[in-house]
């Protein structure tokens, strides 16, 4: 009797923290980074780790896919990149795919496959980003498919034009080009000069464009 009182506890004890470990994305003290994995391989194989990164698809890691093609990449913030197996990055609801460099949180077991780390996923959590990256339009128009699903502020003149289909459409314009915005939460007249942050995605007509637009501040001419 004692010995399983003993053992639930201890299974008890185990969950909350793994639940713990996953949930503290903002308690950086508790991840261990991608570089430190690469750079020590021998230290973690076989260990859990708790680590924070960008869903990068199939690219950017060295090296080959260690257990099978379906094997997927996890980037961090200075593009240090290992390769991952077990669990996939998808959304809960709809079961696609993550979009490419959502920030994830991941629980996994280290190991090695000739001579080169990789990550055995057991839980990983998608992050919702608070904090947006400064960047100009040709930066999104340049490289529509890396900065799909990043989160981005720009700074710009609020212009109108029509698409494709001849339908109406919002376009924030910079030095560097004009891009396709989603719906505001507040209508402004065309030159508003708009500081905004939202979520770089690709319109139905296949163009990038960003959306879920948030207004951070605005200068009526």
């Amino acid at each position: 009797m004692t010995k399983k009182f003993g053992l639930k506890n201890i299974l008890l004890i185990t969950a909350i923290f793994l639940t713990f470990v996953i949930s503290s994305a903002s308690a950086g003290e508790l991840f261990t980074s991608i570089k430190e994995i690469l750079n020590k391989p021998e230290s973690y194989t076989g260990k859990f780790v708790s680590v924070y990164g960008h869903y990068s698809g199939w690219k950017n890691a060295p090296g080959s896919p260690p257990v099978s093609r379906s094997d997927w990449v996890l980037c961090d913030d200075d593009e240090k990149a290992i390769y991952c197996t077990g669990t996939m990055p998808q959304d809960p609801e709809t079961g696609a795919p993550e979009t490419f460099w959502r920030s994830l949180a991941i629980l996994a077991t280290v190991k090695l496959a000739n001579g080169m780390p990789y990550l055995e996923v057991k839980q990983l959590r998608a992050i919702k980003p608070n904090i947006e990256k400064m960047v100009s339009v040709a930066q999104i128009l340049f490289s529509p498919i890396e900065m799909q699903g990043r989160h981005v502020g720009l700074l710009g003149v609020l212009a109108k034009g029509y698409g494709v289909k001849g339908d109406r459409l919002y376009l924030l314009a910079d030095p560097t080009g004009a891009i396709k915005i989603g719906r505001m939460p507040k209508l402004y007249p065309k030159g508003t000069i708009l500081r905004i942050r939202g979520t770089v995605k690709i319109d139905e007509d296949g163009l990038p464009m960003v959306d879920d637009i948030e207004i951070v501040s605005a200068k009526v001419n």
